[in-house]
């Protein structure tokens, strides 16, 4: 019977699935690596093979606890040890919330109801809305949530532009009234679960943290675009922890679920007065000034997305057309397409499979060479692995390679292969692998609550308002540069 998996108790680590300990070497069997650590780290991963605390292992290796926690935390981050959720802190820390809005009187009495009820200490807590001259009924939702709040002890303030600014300014105006020390942005057409802040305020007891967000998810899911938005918006980034950096995958969080150290905050110089990309910019100072972001999977706030065709594909197009605006800013972060000989070779070999069989058979003699490529390093490097782990590791890696090639091309460039279509036919069959490849592997990866149809439809519409947004940033900035990628033969890490 297949046993599900459970994740280490608070407060402790263990070997993460897939890894192995092969005499003085560590093995990961995906993506396959052979390391080769020092005598502390592999006495350390070895320790793991049961649940640890860190107060374990230090007593187990004769360490200082904090040198312990730190290796610990290293190896976690490279995958080769799971972690439990953090230890509660003794004392929670102060938290401004900070909700900028326009127009929304509805969503703001919901989104303030649901912070009414979170799961966290009063007195560690201040509400800051910032009104960015609403005309419409935001001014009566304040003043009665102004009464409820006095009357529960929460502290509400209230700040008013006298013209718009836009949401980027908001904020600004927000953290700067802010006396606590983390600043939580959300929206003001957003809902925090209760547990919001006491799953993501313990992430700041690591000293090198500046920044966190948590999980966004759908508030309506009764519509196809709902059910679509709740698994594929660019506000969801994935059910896993991560580490946001400059070089990948994960390169920013939205700020409608956003936790930062005022001091931090201040040090940036807040958020850029951007319409659209704000918080992809401010991540990126972050990261440069050497501050850690992280990502964790829960604190979750639910979000109302715009799930009618016009409001979808205005946001979509409007979330595209920042991309020109934050190149200009910073002119280093070009997209990059990155074509490794042999992988590359693999996706040319299976999509033309297509067209006849002999290239699939290609494809499945391409991998047994460089599988038989890795036994070769690995026995030159004395370490015997079963030569069925080495090939499907292969396989699996170039598999995946195949899908995020095609993910970055029907991102970029669906629309204009179906136009040109019109007048090449072929083209439209290859917009058809590339669309059905990554369709296919979303749709099973990411089990949305509809149709495969229905999941292409809103995939294929999601990208072509995408690509116009793209297209209009660039005439706005007046640059093609967004439209083009740097193309590299291998990753350059960072």
């Amino acid at each position: 019977m297949k046993v599900s998996y459970q994740r280490p108790q608070p407060g402790c680590y263990r070997l993460a699935r897939g890894v192995h300990i092969h005499g003085e070497s560590l093995i990961c069997d995906y993506p396959l690596r052979v390391l080769r650590p020092g005598p502390t780290t592999l006495k350390l991963v070895a320790s793991c093979s049961e649940e640890r605390t860190c107060a374990d292992l230090a007593a187990l290796l004769n360490l200082p606890v904090k040198r312990v926690e730190k290796l610990c935390e290293q190896l976690y981050w490279k995958g080769l040890l799971d972690a439990g959720p953090a230890i509660l802190p003794e004392m929670w820390r102060s938290v401004s919330i900070i909700i900028p809005t326009y127009n929304r009187a509805r969503q703001l009495e919901r989104c303030l109801a649901a912070l009414l009820k979170l799961d966290y200490p009063r007195d560690c807590m201040e509400i800051i809305v910032v009104d960015d001259a609403s005309n419409d009924k935001t001014g009566a939702v304040l003043k009665r949530f102004g009464d409820e709040c006095e009357a529960k002890a929460l502290a509400l303030h209230v700040v008013s532009h006298a013209r718009q600014k836009g949401v980027a300014m908001a904020r600004n105006s927000g953290a700067e009234q802010a006396r606590m020390e983390v600043l939580a942005f959300i929206d003001s057409d957003c809902v925090a679960t209760p547990g919001w802040l006491k799953e993501l305020t313990p992430v700041f007891e690591d000293a090198a943290v500046g920044a966190v967000g948590g999980m966004i998810r759908a508030y309506e899911r009764q519509s196809a675009l709902g059910r679509y938005e709740d698994v594929r918006s660019s506000l969801f980034m994935g059910g896993r922890s991560q580490q946001v950096k400059l070089e990948g995958p994960l390169t920013y969080l939205p700020a409608a679920n956003f936790l930062a150290r005022r001091s931090v905050w201040q040090n940036a110089g807040g958020f850029a007065p951007l319409t659209f990309g704000e918080d992809v910019d401010f991540c990126r100072r972050l990261l440069l000034s050497g501050s850690a972001i992280r990502y964790e999977p829960r604190g979750i706030v639910l979000h109302d997305y715009r799930t009618t065709l016009p409001g979808f594909l205005k946001t979509r197009i409007s979330y595209a057309s920042a991309e020109a605006a934050l190149l200009k800013r910073h002119p280093t972060e070009r997209r990059v397409l990155v074509l490794p000989p042999e992988q590359a070779t693999f996706a040319g070999l299976v999509m033309g499979g297509v067209f006849s069989a002999i290239f699939f058979i290609l494809a499945a003699i391409f991998t047994l060479f460089g599988a038989r490529k890795r036994l070769v390093i690995l026995r030159r490097q004395r370490v015997s692995l079963n030569p069925c782990v080495v090939l499907r590791a292969t396989l699996r890696g170039n598999l995946a390679y195949v899908y995020h090639l095609c993910r970055h091309l029907t991102r970029y460039y669906t629309l204009p292969v179906l136009i040109i279509g019109v007048i090449f036919p072929p083209l439209l069959l290859f917009a058809f692998i590339l669309c059905s490849i990554v369709i296919g592997v979303d749709y099973a990866r990411l089990r949305p609550r509809m149709t495969l149809g229905g999941f292409a439809f809103c995939s294929l519409l999601d990208d072509c308002a995408y690509e116009v947004g793209v297209l209009l940033g660039c005439i706005k900035q007046r640059t093609w540069k967004p439209l083009v990628p740097v193309v590299k033969t291998s990753a350059i890490k960072k």
